[in-house]
């Protein structure tokens, strides 16, 4: 139990934030957990609550968000497995630095996110350049589908009334 506890607080500190970091951890939480709940030590329900808790609250935020696309079987407030964590951890993270070796978040490199800084699924780091909108050409739009309608509900009521 020490040694599992070790990994939690491992993760904790360290703030999990790419992809190489995640599975470093998880390799190590998933070898001690499984020889513990196969010792019958702990169950699976508190290996999957140690599990969440250690992931850290930008992390847990953004998988939740992605459980709760995915999982919309699981009802509010019960648990998730670890199985499905890790597969929402993964989406998450993805593209994010495959490197293991802990970079150190004070000397962060392009592309790591500041700490509470981690984008929510669906978002990027930078929002994309939309061109302006021309007002002109938004009620020319707006015009022709007018027109259209017109002639569509035209057409409609002559073939209801004559047909």
């Amino acid at each position: 139990m020490a040694d599992l506890d070790q990994i939690m607080g491992e993760a904790a500190r360290t703030n999990i934030r790419t992809i190489g970091q995640f599975a470093d951890y998880y390799r190590k939480f998933y070898q001690v957990s499984k020889w513990l709940t196969d010792s019958g030590q702990i169950g699976s329900l508190k290996r999957d609550r140690f599990f969440r808790n250690s992931l850290g609250p930008s992390l847990w935020s953004n998988i939740q968000h992605r459980l709760s696309i995915v999982e919309r079987d699981v009802r509010p407030g019960d648990p998730y497995t670890m199985t499905q964590m890790k597969a929402a951890a993964e989406f998450v993270l993805h593209g994010t630095n495959t490197s293991m070796n802990g970079t150190k978040y004070s000397q962060q490199t392009p592309g790591l996110y500041a700490q509470n800084d981690m984008p929510y699924f669906g978002q990027s780091e930078t929002a994309p350049s939309i061109p302006p909108v021309k007002i002109e050409e938004t009620k020319k739009c707006f015009a022709d589908m007018d027109h259209k309608l017109e002639t569509v509900l035209a057409t409609l009521q002559k073939l209801t009334t004559n047909g």
